[in-house]
């Protein structure tokens, strides 16, 4: 008998969450062991790489957790104070640019001498003094952070700053002296790296290991906002090459120690490719996996993606998991009878990774239980996913995967200013270039008047569409022939999507411009979509309203509104409680709209339908104010 809908557990949306006793037996039921499980240990894989939500920090937290194979891994992750003492090392003249992966390999070094005394000295380590030697390193700067693995190995690199007695020097300028002395002084810090390195080498050397280590380091891709892009692009960089160095160079060198170590970078596809990291091609290829769950809806039934979903089903069963096929648990709570409409929903309104598919079945439950009141059901009912509640916060996630996507390139209040542009497609979800390229001309001259940082993706349309692509907000529609999966507008249309088109091969997809351009469904609910009728009423712009209000929450433009001629008054008094999620006209507004006899509208009309159409645009909302929409 299958579980109801209400006796179902909610699941984490971070890997990082199931750390207690009781969340890992959870995790290691729920998790699905697929055959990149067991690539990730393969000697030669350096790096783990995925978009966002597509298990990169699941995967390291399973190994992390359990031995396969014989293999002890640790799971690290770089926080956003560690970033920023990193870089205030560049800032106060300690490093150059260069130095970067100078200072990363005795951190990396550091990092996985204390995972090796953590999961392989053993009792006999203890009497035989193997480890004595890394012990005395680590012991020597240990001072019971929060955080040993990286807070100690900031220790370790900064110890030259007591030693050489290098201060913060506020000038505005340097003499020939003063820049000689801060020469001298680099350069007695690199040795004092180079010493260190070379210590930790020697101890990690000796130790020879019974069994693999592997070091995952997670939270790479995550860029302070007070941290410049430039900046901590090249601190990864650095990070890249140190990490490349060890594993290439010593780690698999090591002589006369049957175990093996090595270290793994989770990454985005976007960030690695962005890292620019020498002969990029041939690592994709020979050192790295790339976590896809991309699939079609005629090959949905076979996917991992839809196994993984099952996995969520049969290990909350009463039958143990090892006899519950997971492919049958999600064809009875997806209705596979019934035309898996369920699941092949969720496939066209989401980026289809396994974190969009838990979020999916967790918010349709949710809706189902609370709205519907079918939690004593053990099937998700199909009209949930028209329900109103369910399409909001469905989009409201994904909108949030998409702007922690881009907070790696700018900043929130950039992020707000450019989701502004769906605006100037007036309502539409499906449009060509032509008209997105009108778009953005009208967008550009409405932000120009924005404080926006980041203005690379103003260059030109193709820039802007492009991110759009990247983040997987708009795809093209692509003819064709003899197919017949219902992915597109039609029967013979297949829609393109980044996440669905980034390989090995091709890491960084390109769009088409050629045919149609589309809004991702799932998110165009977030993003103000299906109003085209009413953000065109009266044949006006969108950046003739109070466009720019709503761009940027904490900040209103001043000044006339645009569009707005010289001899406009201030409204009365009156219209401040008029409701700005109404969008239906008076029966007077109503009126001045018909033609006259003659079939054209009159002054008179004119005037008063551009008059309820100022006041009716005073509801007009930029993205995110999605309280407006009627079910």
């Amino acid at each position: 008998m299958w579980k109801e809908l209400r006796q179902l557990k909610d699941t984490f949306n971070d890997a990082e969450n199931y750390k207690t006793r009781q969340q890992k037996d959870f995790f290691n039921q729920l998790f699905l062991r697929t055959e990149d499980l067991y690539r990730c240990l393969d000697p030669a894989i350096y790096y783990l790489l995925g978009e966002k939500g597509s298990g990169k920090t699941a995967y390291a937290t399973y190994l992390d957790n359990n031995t396969i194979n014989e293999t002890q891994c640790k799971l690290t992750t770089m926080t956003e104070s560690q970033y920023k003492r990193f870089i205030a090392l560049k800032r106060q003249g300690k490093l150059e640019y260069s130095d970067y992966a100078n200072i990363w390999r005795p951190m990396l070094l550091s990092m996985l001498a204390q995972v090796l005394v953590q999961r392989c000295k053993s009792f006999l380590g203890n009497i035989t003094g193997k480890f004595t030697a890394i012990e005395e390193l680590i012991a020597t700067f240990d001072d019971a952070s929060l955080n040993p693995e990286v807070e100690v190995a900031f220790r370790v690199v900064s110890e030259s700053k007591d030693k050489v007695g290098i201060g913060v020097e506020k000038v505005a300028s340097l003499t020939f002296e003063d820049s000689t002395q801060r020469t001298d002084e680099i350069e007695i810090i690199r040795h004092h790296l180079l010493r260190k390195e070379s210590e930790l080498k020697q101890a990690i050397a000796d130790l020879k290991l019974g069994k693999d280590v592997v070091l995952f380091i997670d939270g790479i891709d995550y860029r302070p906002e007070s941290v410049p892009y430039a900046d901590y692009l090249a601190c990864i960089k650095g990070l890249g090459e140190a990490a490349w160095h060890l594993n290439s160079d010593y780690l698999g060198n090591i002589r006369d120690s049957r175990g093996r170590m090595k270290i793994v970078l989770l990454l985005r596809p976007d960030v690695f490719h962005s890292m620019n990291i020498y002969n990029s091609n041939s690592r994709l290829r020979d050192n790295s996996v790339l976590l896809d769950w991309a699939t079609t809806e005629k090959e949905m039934a076979q996917s991992r993606l839809y196994s993984a979903a099952g996995r969520y089903f049969s290990s909350q069963q009463e039958v143990p998991i090892d006899d519950m096929n997971p492919v049958e648990a999600a064809n009875w709570y997806f209705s596979a009878d019934k035309g898996e409409t369920v699941f092949r929903r969720f496939l066209r309104i989401s980026f289809q990774k396994p974190r969009d598919v838990l979020t999916f079945i967790q918010t349709a439950r949710d809706v189902a239980i609370n709205r519907l009141g079918k939690g004593a059901e053990n099937q998700l009912p199909p009209e949930v996913l028209s329900h109103p509640v369910f399409t909001k916060e469905y989009a409201a996630y994904l909108l949030g995967e998409v702007k922690n996507y881009a907070a790696f390139y700018m900043e929130q209040g950039d992020f707000s200013t450019y989701l502004k542009f769906f605006q100037y497609l007036n309502g539409k979800s499906e449009f060509t270039y032509t008209q997105f390229r009108e778009a953005f001309v009208r967008f550009k001259k409405w932000v120009n008047g924005e404080p926006l940082q980041a203005t690379s993706y103003l260059r030109d349309p193709e820039a802007l569409l492009q991110f759009f692509y990247d983040v997987n907000v708009i795809g093209y529609t692509e003819a064709m022939e003899g197919r017949n999966e219902g992915n597109g507008p039609s029967s013979n249309m297949f829609v393109h999507w980044a996440f669905r088109e980034r390989t090995l091969s091709d890491i960084a997809p390109k769009v088409k411009m050629s045919g149609m351009l589309k809004v991702n469904p799932g998110i165009s609910k977030a993003l103000d979509i299906g109003l085209q009728a009413q953000q065109r009423l009266g044949g006006q712009h969108p950046e003739h309203k109070r466009a720019a209000k709503f761009a940027r929450p904490h900040r209103s433009r001043q000044g006339k509104l645009q569009g707005d001629g010289p001899s406009e008054k201030k409204r009365p008094s009156k219209e401040k409680n008029h409701s700005r999620t109404s969008h239906h006209l008076s029966p007077r507004a109503a009126d001045a709209n018909q033609p006259n006899k003659d079939g054209k509208l009159g002054s008179d009309q004119l005037r008063g339908r551009g008059a309820e159409k100022r006041k009716a645009g005073q509801s007009q909302t930029a993205i995110g104010a999605r309280a407006r929409f009627k079910p």
